[in-house]
């Protein structure tokens, strides 16, 4: 075989090698705009956090404001609602062919009873307020933590939080949670705004503290538009980065197009109902235009078998030539 045969070869190769991992991380790079990721790093990097411990006070969430990019998505660092601190601890958390890296947002238990904790950053400009039509996805990794040997009945509440205009309950705009102080056994979305307030159990209502042990991936969708209702609707668990395989788990509209979030939150944490539960856990935050931009799925081993498989088969074909 000459050299120049060999060369042609190889380049034809190469290029049947780079078409397949394009196909097959075609889901993963398909984006249209990234605003935002933050895997809530403690490594040492100019971006990171500084790890640390809400029990003890010492470097809490609320004040840091590590520079996340890729875009200018937020107006400063997280604020700490009142002395309910988090902190920025522990492994980072897992789900299956979903890409990882970091620590994440925890409470501890203190005074050996209790879990309490709310944080929250500032969206530049914020969302909707019968603006111009916009549709921004939010994806994040949670674990709504478990009661443990602590009454299953008195789990308190743990939510994930957006806001109108500050933080805390009389804020609310969207809410996602369980909360026994209130009666709300399963997972709800809530959406407020100043024409009234709507909301819908997960899955016609499937999911309570228990059967909800683990970690989850949830997609967020806010559609708004000033001419139509706003729209939220949320996305339990999907694995795979196309939006149009899966159905929202919930869906409310907000009459009016009033709907206005300035404030995000991580995960909210009221527990008193002993020391023998874990509080939840929340990571992995992505902001994008689109359902793949906040997806980004690796590929799976079938996926890759695959694509050693079509390798394979075209050196066989091109050796027989």
């Amino acid at each position: 075989m000459s050299r120049l045969y060999f060369s042609k070869e190889l380049r034809s190769l190469s290029l049947a090698v780079a078409a397949l991992l394009g196909v097959a991380h075609y889901a993963a790079t398909a984006n249209a705009a990234l605003f935002v990721y933050d895997p809530f790093a403690t490594d040492g990097g100019p971006a990171d956090y500084l790890a640390g411990n809400d029990d003890t006070g010492v470097n809490v969430l609320g004040g840091q404001n590590p520079a996340t990019g890729p875009t200018a998505f937020y107006a400063g660092g997280w604020i700490q609602s009142g002395g309910d601190a988090q902190a920025v601890n522990g492994n980072t958390l897992e789900y299956p062919f979903f890409p990882r890296g970091g620590s994440a947002v925890t409470d501890s238990v203190q005074f050996s009873c209790c879990s309490f904790g709310r944080s929250g950053r500032e969206i530049a400009g914020g969302l909707g307020g019968g603006r111009d039509p916009q549709t921004i996805y939010q994806s994040f990794l949670v674990d709504f933590g478990n009661q443990g040997a602590d009454d299953p009945a008195n789990f308190g509440k743990r939510g994930v939080e957006w806001w109108n205009g500050g933080l805390g309950d009389s804020f609310l705009a969207v809410d996602l949670f369980v909360n026994s102080f209130a009666g709300v056994n399963n997972l709800r979305l809530a959406v407020t705004t100043p024409s009234g307030s709507n909301f819908s159990e997960l899955d016609g209502g499937a999911h309570t503290l228990a059967s909800l042990a683990g970690v989850h991936l949830i997609v967020m969708k806010f559609e708004f538009d000033p001419a139509l209702p706003d729209v939220v609707s949320v996305f339990l668990d999907p694995t795979s980065s196309v939006e149009g395989d899966w159905t929202p788990a919930a869906v409310v509209s907000a009459p009016n197009s009033d709907l206005y979030i300035t404030h995000h939150g991580g995960l909210a944490n009221f527990t008193f109902s002993g020391g023998g539960h874990v509080p939840g856990r929340f990571d992995e935050l992505r902001w994008g235009e689109t359902f793949a931009d906040v997806t980004p799925f690796i590929p799976e081993p079938a996926g890759l078998t695959l694509l050693g498989l079509s390798i394979g088969s075209l050196l066989i074909g091109r050796r027989r030539k």
